[in-house]
């Protein structure tokens, strides 16, 4: 997903959003681009699913606009799970409340609110019975940027041939245990537009670079560097390594540059100080950019939030949305 800044243009007003008003002050070659605008708070932003190419217009004529959907859902769709990490902090005694149907019309209504794109997990998203049929439907019948997370080991090829040209990316989570290099290896053969998920443990620090080689080897090219967010103190970085890793992003970004994406966790707040960002943000968005919808249908303003509002549709959601945003 990459993301471009667009200078000011001519003033609009709120009620006069069609993107003609804005079309000819872009760069000629994204004039062509079949954008849905999405309101932030005092900017515009202008989305493409296809490509996930982000422009950003901010300017005294955006300057009233004001924020009317949370930007992505993340929506765990099962409990369920083939795998059992110890490390995952899933409620294993949630149900798994949605059915094909329910999912498929809070996600369309979604769509109709105005949010641009779902990140499904879970548990397995590919336990979800018809899951493939599920993200080709979805994207048929609405305008959402469609992604999920997977461990990987009941990828095929088939499915993979089923999606293709109908989703955002595929994030794969890697651990010791499941067969990662099989998983690289069948989506760069199928051309699967995927990123890694990395949950960085003082384990995983000591065979850092060895494991970064052999992911780029394999074609990797879009990293996610999550910290564990979990009660087991053994997980979590100390100090010192929370540097050595600062030292391997800078060397990493140094050597490789736009070759690789290398993204972090927003969750490191300030323990990787020294990082280039692209972004300096205070605020990760919880509860107003993005909300996470749990298996049992409680709204959570992010996924290891203790807090959990139970709702019965979208309706539900959106009226929590609003009151949290004082609207």
């Amino acid at each position: 997903m990459t993301t471009i800044v667009i200078p000011p243009v001519q003033a609009a007003t709120r009620r006069d959003l069609g993107l003609g008003l804005y079309q000819h002050n872009l760069p000629a070659p994204l004039r062509t681009v079949q954008w849905r605008a999405h309101l932030l708070d005092g900017k515009l932003l202008l989305f493409d699913r296809d490509s996930g190419l982000n422009a950003l217009l901010e300017g005294a004529e955006t300057a009233r606009l004001r924020r009317e959907a949370p930007r992505t859902l993340l929506i765990a769709v099962t409990n369920f799970c083939n795998l059992t990490c110890p490390f995952c902090y899933r409620a294993l005694s949630a149900p798994s409340l949605w059915r094909y149907e329910t999912l498929l019309a809070f996600c369309q209504q979604a769509d109709e609110w105005g949010v641009l794109e779902v990140a499904f997990g879970g548990g397995e998203p590919l336990v979800f019975p018809r899951w493939q049929d599920f993200i080709v439907e979805l994207y048929e019948t609405s305008r959402l940027c469609i992604n999920f997370t997977t461990n990987g080991t009941l990828l095929t090829e088939g499915f993979l041939r089923a999606i293709q040209g109908r989703y955002g990316q595929i994030r794969l989570s890697i651990y010791d245990d499941n067969h990662w290099r099989d998983s690289i290896r069948l989506l760069t053969r199928a051309q699967a537009r995927f990123g890694i998920n990395w949950l960085i443990t003082p384990c995983e620090l000591r065979t850092l670079d060895e494991t970064f080689g052999q992911l780029v080897q394999r074609g990797a090219r879009d990293f996610l560097f999550l910290r564990y967010k979990g009660d087991e103190p053994s997980l979590h970085l100390t100090e010192a390594e929370c540097q050595r890793l600062t030292q391997f992003l800078q060397r990493v970004h140094a050597k490789l540059g736009p070759a690789v994406r290398l993204k972090l966790d927003v969750c490191w707040g300030d323990q990787l100080a020294g990082v280039p960002r692209l972004f300096d943000e205070d605020d990760c968005g919880a509860g107003d950019g993005f909300l996470s919808i749990t298996s049992d249908k409680r709204i959570k303003p992010c996924s290891f939030h203790h807090l959990g509002i139970p709702f019965d549709n979208l309706a539900g959601v959106r009226r929590y949305w609003v009151r949290s945003r004082g609207i």
